[in-house]
């Protein structure tokens, strides 16, 4: 996505730029588009401003899931704790650290925004954000089912109101298939069948794992299964007791998990942390719920939460930010390189497996469509290689005879790297 203002200004089509769905089948004109290209123009290749609107849609994400708790469970209580369950999950580390997860932040701040102004009555703006909410990423084609089902609950009088919602819906996913071509194969093909149940409860099992416990925290593995097994018990349990209660509430939220993790159940092969960004509101809502009617029986179970999720994300946000400086000095450090020899071919030496992970494998080295960068031979040796990332190492390689001939013409550059 950084590469997507180097396109435009080598000759390329701001408007296929913008709207050319992505080669991994993906249309997202607002969330990835506009955010890569307007960022790089106006603060060049700088991180903090992007992570700065990153931080800041999030925040108002945290309010604005605070306001619909509020309104629909009307407790302080619950209001106060589902912003804090929810940013507190370390499986949210990717999306906050990540420009690349950004779409699905602010796909969050679309659907929640929306279901607010769905909850207040004001039909009007929930049209406008709903509408603009395609335009961030394509799990907005949702919304009409959360709005269904929370009518379905709570104001049934609107439920006829809420099915105009559905033909846009359906219209866009239409188009959607149509246009943005689907990868048959690998990681992102995708299976419409009874393996979507295995992956609903990959992901519902994950909620409650903190990212690499062992490694950030030095606590045992079986913590990660014992949290698994206890949060799901008190949890499905509270659904069952208050749903025999007539008290449907507990489960209007974890069916909006369910609706909101839907659209990647399909990606069985493609199951990874950051597609619980905004399904992981609703759990939050609903342990918030949970821990409202429980109040001090459920204080061991918040800071338990806590206690292993908090500095399992801290750790994780700080080894994210490790890797990023390894990536900057290479990147940099390439750049300048390449700005002082124009035309010439880089052979980089000494590559580690972290810096080849962390920058060469991304693509950062690309002119006119062209990579201008390789590995020197024998780097091989020293990079594990990674299969399930659909990086094949020996793309980065040039053939023997084609290094002969650059460094014949004087068109080779070896640049060790520190």
């Amino acid at each position: 996505w950084l590469g997507l203002l180097r396109d435009v200004r080598e000759g390329g089509s701001m408007w296929s730029a913008l709207f050319r769905p992505s080669q991994h089948g993906t249309w997202r004109p607002l969330g990835e588009r506009a955010y890569f290209l307007f960022f790089p123009w106006v603060f060049g290749y700088e991180a903090l401003p992007m992570r700065l609107l990153a931080f800041a849609t999030q925040i108002a994400s945290l309010v604005l899931l605070q306001a619909v708790t509020l309104r629909i469970t009307g407790s302080r209580v619950a209001a106060f704790l589902a912003p804090v369950l929810w940013i507190a999950n370390s499986k949210m580390v990717v999306a906050m650290i990540s420009n690349g997860a950004y779409v699905h932040v602010l796909s969050g701040f679309f659907l929640l925004l929306a279901l607010y102004l769905l909850v207040r009555g004001n039909w009007p703006g929930m049209w406008v954000v709903f509408l603009l909410g395609f335009g961030a990423m394509e799990m907005n084609v949702v919304f009409p089912a959360l709005a269904a089902t929370y009518c379905w609950v709570f104001a049934r009088e609107r439920v006829q109101r809420v099915l105009w919602l559905w033909p846009v819906s359906i219209a866009y996913y239409v188009l959607h298939m149509a246009f943005a071509k689907k990868i048959a194969a690998g990681s992102y093909a995708m299976h419409f069948d009874a393996s979507m149940l295995r992956t609903l409860g990959e992901y519902w099992m994950w909620i409650w794992a903190p990212q690499n416990l062992t490694a950030f925290t030095g606590l045992p593995a079986w913590v990660s299964w014992v949290s698994g097994v206890v949060f799901s018990a008190a949890l499905l349990g509270f659904v069952a007791v208050q749903a025999s209660k007539k008290q449907f509430m507990p489960v209007l939220f974890l069916i909006w998990f369910v609706i909101l993790l839907a659209p990647v159940l399909p990606l069985r092969g493609h199951v990874t942390d950051y597609y619980l960004t905004v399904p992981l509101a609703a759990v939050a809502m609903l342990g918030a719920l949970a821990c409202s009617h429980a109040r001090w029986w459920a204080v061991p179970f918040v800071l338990f939460y806590l206690a292993t999720q908090t500095p399992s994300a801290y750790k994780a946000t700080r080894w994210w930010r490790d890797r990023s400086l390894v990536a900057q000095s290479l990147v940099r450090r390439v750049w300048a390189a390449h700005a002082a020899n124009p035309g010439k071919q880089i052979l980089l030496e000494n590559v580690s497996d972290e810096q080849f992970w962390a920058a060469v494998a991304h693509y950062p080295f690309v002119e006119r469509g062209e990579t201008y960068v390789y590995l020197a031979p024998g780097t091989e040796a020293r990079i594990v290689a990674h299969p399930e990332s659909g990086v094949n190492i020996h793309e980065f390689f040039l053939p023997a005879v084609e290094q002969e001939r650059l460094r014949a013409q004087d068109k080779l550059l070896i640049l060790p790297v520190p």
